[in-house]
């Protein structure tokens, strides 16, 4: 099986990145030497059968890239992981991403839409002994609205929510502007998570390594890129449902390690990987792969406001350029889909679509780089340490270097690489998304001209009109063809192309139970048991 070669480095063109090497990365040599073996399906079957055990130290082997416990200012993917652990939401999620209770055991939407109700679960406590009740939740909420707060999560619930009101201590009333229906679905993630008021105001700036919440597990230490420790909170509301002692999030940037750490006993899970290193432990009885489709989504991004991808050209010749294909098959051995947007999961899928706008074309993309007049410019591409990344990035970066650019590599650790990308330090790169049960949850952080964490300087009038008019109906049937609008012109756009819907392959040991994926492929840890 040939491969690309990645294009020579620069030296010394990046600060702080360590430059790849042609052949340097041992993703590819995995991949080169799984060719022609595939994964068995017995995999999926090594875990343990009965009812769930009560004990145990779990032990998750990742690539930690924690900067924050507070989910007012969390952006990172795997913080998420943690919060989890140690935060009930407002709503919660089942596996298939349909609203369900949780810290809200129920709620009632108004005739006209403008008002959310929610009816509060009675004698849930936080991990410091303090109250969960209406007050808390319209605390919460009010922080995350302050804009002296600086959340970056503010976006997710504005320009709808204006008024937060306590109804009685267990029902809270939220008023909107004009009917929202995105607005339930995000209090289940990141702006419904519940923290401590008193504990905030405790520990003030330092309180993201500090967390406070209502979940099954409460904080025990915290060392950066190194080790989170949480135990079980003796006094969690649905106790009956949690069955570890302890969690530890252990910081193992590398995969190859992660799955001797399961070998070994050392892990009890890890990240997800591809199948090329699924492969390497296929004849260890110990070691389990559980699988299942995702709406994760890997894509290039670009800076949209500045040289040299301000040109809509050069844009379009990178998606021409992007062996999607290869990806899918090399990489993915066929179990992932090329992905055709940022929707891959959920109500609002469009499922006439089967193939990007862009196809694979490089004689299209050679003319397009003339067209833009980037023809033997020096573009630099920089990339996440992260295997994946490297994987992917290896595979498609000879392609990109045959269409007339020429291309600068380098890599960034992986705790340091989304930083950057905010901060405007990289113009090109790689990128990962997990899916959010409503799409406007993603697509307006990422696409709307003021969203949160519009990275690529994205700005398309008709793309804000259309989110927000979606935003506000609220039957899904009369809204998903709305959202099949906007990715249909964000594709074309090409401020993000996107390269592949990854089906989720994570590998656990041979005794762990409870483990249910989810289509944004967070793990809930809270969930997770055992065997003897």
């Amino acid at each position: 099986m040939a491969h690309q070669p990645v294009a020579g480095p620069s030296p010394g063109s990046f600060n702080r990145r360590q430059l790849l090497q042609a052949g340097g990365i041992s993703a590819l040599g995995l991949l080169v030497a799984a060719c022609g073996r595939h994964l068995p399906a017995a995999l999926d079957d090594r875990r343990p059968s009965g009812p769930p055990v009560d004990g145990g130290d779990l032990v998750f082997a990742t690539s930690m890239d924690i900067a924050t416990l507070d989910p007012a200012f969390s952006k990172n993917v795997r913080e998420k992981f943690a919060l989890y652990a140690l935060y009930n939401t407002l709503v919660g999620y089942d596996p298939d991403f349909n609203l369900v209770p949780e810290l809200a055991e129920s709620w009632d939407t108004s005739a006209d839409g403008k008002t959310l109700t929610f009816h509060l679960r009675r004698g849930v406590k936080f991990h410091d002994g303090t109250p969960f009740n209406a007050d808390a939740v319209k605390w919460n909420l009010d922080r995350l609205l302050d804009k002296s707060t600086n959340s970056p999560l503010r976006g997710s619930l504005t320009p709808p929510l204006h008024t937060v009101r306590v109804v009685d201590d267990a029902t809270v009333a939220l008023d909107l502007a004009t009917a929202w229906r995105p607005l339930v679905a995000a209090l289940g993630e990141r702006p419904g998570f519940m923290v401590s008021p008193a504990a905030v105001r405790k520990y003030g700036r330092d309180y993201g390594v500090h967390p406070v919440g209502t979940g099954p597990f409460e904080f025990v230490s915290f060392t950066q890129d190194s080790e989170l420790k949480l135990k079980r909170f003796a006094g969690y509301w649905d106790r009956g449902k949690v069955h570890l002692d302890t969690i530890t999030l252990k910081n193992v940037p590398e995969q190859q390690v992660q799955l001797t750490m399961l070998r070994t006993g050392e892990a009890h899970i890890s990240d997800a990987v591809s199948p090329q290193l699924a492969i390497t432990v296929q004849s260890d009885p110990s070691v389990g792969i559980t699988r299942a489709p995702s709406g994760n989504w890997y894509a290039l991004q670009v800076d949209c406001s500045k040289p040299p991808f301000d040109k809509p050209q050069l844009r379009q010749a990178i998606a021409y350029a992007t062996n999607r294909d290869g990806v899918r098959n090399a990489i993915y051995q066929g179990q992932a889909r090329v992905a055709t947007g940022p929707v891959g999961v959920g109500w609002a899928v469009d499922k006439s679509r089967s193939a990007p706008a862009y196809g694979y074309d490089l004689d299209k993309a050679r003319q397009l780089v003339q067209a833009a007049g980037a023809q033997g410019q020096a573009i630099d591409y920089v990339n996440s340490s992260d295997s994946n990344y490297q994987s992917i990035a290896q595979l498609l970066a000879g392609d990109y270097a045959k269409i007339g650019i020429t291309l600068k590599v380098g890599t960034v650790p992986g705790s340091d690489y989304y930083d950057d990308v905010v901060a405007g330090k990289v113009n090109w790169s790689l990128t990962e998304w997990t899916p959010r049960a409503d799409p406007d949850g993603l697509l307006r952080t990422l696409l709307h001209s003021k969203g949160s964490q519009n990275t690529t300087k994205y700005n398309n009038p008709k793309v804000d009109a259309l989110l927000d008019q979606a935003a506000a109906i609220s039957d899904q049937k009369e809204a998903a063809p709305l959202y099949a609008q906007i990715v249909q012109i964000v594709e074309k756009d090409a401020p993000y192309v996107f390269v592949i819907w990854p089906d989720l392959l994570v590998p656990h040991g041979a005794n762990l139970g409870g483990l249910t994926l989810y289509p944004d492929a967070i793990y809930r840890l809270r969930e997770l048991w055992i065997g003897r």
